[in-house]
């Protein structure tokens, strides 16, 4: 009788030990762009623990899938890390503190140095029709490499097809260990993989193209975000504007189309303390506002005219009334735009030019420039075709990293934030902000660009 007792005892002992367990964790959805150490980072656990606790590799942390973190010590400290995985965060033994001792000044380039680096486009290689899109970028990269090299610098650069084999594989077969700098993959998809195989190591992975990968920027330290957010872009619009003086005046659609673009532009006036009154228009086949334009522009001082609009047959519309009342009533106006204008076809162009627009734009190239002739005839010369944007990314992306790399030694993103420039691009402009202590970069700057009465285009910053 006593031992079925005991038995008992050691059965209800069990299931309340066990009951305690399983209350002593907590779960967590993971979301695009996690990995084992952002999420460990969250809840101060070891990313090692758990992921015994949960019986897995970092590899198979995904978005969707539910971890469990361990809550309690005991169980913590009950688990021994694995030896092929990072303990702590390895981010921090170089911090923001170690950060500011880093003395740019005092690395020496070294032609003794082989640099290592790989890039990661999807070339499509195994089609009929490769894409020639990123073949291009990786002929304007190859390009800088030469023009590297020839400065005594001295690169080993792998490109993989990422059309040809997958990211995951490519990540999980060690690829990019040894690797400096990895620039791609283009896909924001994609990114994960290489970010989670490269992290906690001094890798700097570059984003070249896609403008959706600024989020992995929030928890990766050596990450460089190159297209320009839309709030970047219309941040130094608005400098721009705030350059000049007048009433400033916020066009936008009855409808309430491009309602993301009118609230950016709203914050960054606001942010910047800029007045301003708004103009709501609806778009009608040969509406005449004038009169009504007349009547709220001013012609004793300039007119700041912002219209924030993607939609081509509102800005041909808009666009139309505020010439005539700025060629007929001498009022005098500026007008402010965004990127997607110049690809409009239905827009007169003597609208651009007479009101001074300007915009900010991710690329611009200024063909009299002599870096950009360089360029244009080396290109010419070896690939015997013109350079499209894409080869001018490429130039830049593999110019302007591989520069600071061989200038500034394998840390140069400190002498980045200290304001270095190891090199100046051809059709963009690089300024790289780190979003926080611990997390990555992204790219603040574009070109403002205005058009003149005289038919050219200049380039403001």
């Amino acid at each position: 009788m006593n031992r079925l007792l005991v038995i008992f005892l050691l059965f209800i002992t069990g299931c309340l030990v066990a009951q305690t367990q399983r209350d002593q964790y907590i779960e967590h959805k993971v979301r695009w762009m996690e990995n084992i150490y952002t999420i460990s980072k969250k809840y101060n656990a070891n990313p090692n623990v758990v992921l015994e606790y949960n019986r897995i590799s970092a590899n198979d942390v995904r978005r969707g899938i539910i971890l469990r973190i361990p809550l309690s010590p005991e169980e913590r400290s009950g688990i021994e890390p694995s030896d092929n995985l990072v303990e702590t965060d390895p981010a921090h033994t170089y911090g923001s503190k170690e950060r500011h001792l880093y003395d740019c000044m005092e690395y020496r380039p070294s032609s003794w140095t082989t640099h290592r680096a790989s890039v990661i486009l999807p070339f499509q290689l195994q089609n009929t029709r490769p894409n020639s899109n990123f073949l291009e970028f990786y002929q304007g990269l190859l390009l800088a490499v030469l023009d590297l090299k020839e400065r005594g610098m001295s690169v080993e650069l792998t490109a993989y097809d990422s059309g040809s084999s997958s990211v995951a594989s490519l990540a999980q077969s060690g690829a990019f260990v040894g690797d400096e700098i990895v620039i791609g993959p283009v896909y924001a998809g994609d990114l994960y993989e290489v970010l989670n195989r490269t992290y906690g190591q001094n890798i700097k992975v570059i984003s070249p193209l896609d403008p959706q990968t600024e989020q992995a920027a929030e928890t990766n330290p050596n990450f460089f975000q190159i297209n320009t957010s839309l709030y970047w872009q219309q941040y130094n619009l608005v400098q721009q504007l705030r350059r000049n003086s007048g009433m400033v005046w916020l066009f936008r659609e009855e409808s309430g189309a491009d309602q993301e673009l009118v609230g950016v532009i709203r914050d960054v006036l606001s942010k910047n303390q800029i007045v301003y009154r708004e103009f709501v228009h609806k778009v009608a086949k040969d509406a005449d506002i004038r009169g009504e334009l007349s009547q709220l522009l001013t012609q004793r001082q300039n007119n700041q005219v912002v219209v924030a609009s993607t939609n081509e047959a509102f800005v041909s519309d808009v666009l139309r009334n505020l010439y005539l009342v700025h060629t007929r009533s001498n009022c005098p106006i500026t007008l402010y735009g965004n990127a997607r204008w110049r690809n409009f076809e239905s827009v007169d162009l003597e609208y651009y030019h007479t009101m001074n627009l300007h915009l900010s734009v991710p690329n611009y190239v200024d063909y009299q420039d002599q870096e950009v002739r360089r360029f244009l005839l080396r290109y010419r010369s070896l690939f015997r075709a013109e350079p499209t944007p894409y080869a001018y990314q490429g130039y830049d992306v593999g110019n302007y990293f591989l520069s600071a790399l061989y200038s500034n030694g394998p840390h140069f993103e400190c002498c980045l934030e200290q304001g270095f420039i190891p090199a100046q691009p051809l059709q963009s402009q690089f300024r790289f902000q780190r979003v926080s202590p611990d997390g990555g970069f992204v790219n603040t700057g574009s070109r403002v660009i205005r058009y003149l009465p005289d038919y050219r285009i200049e380039i403001l910053n």
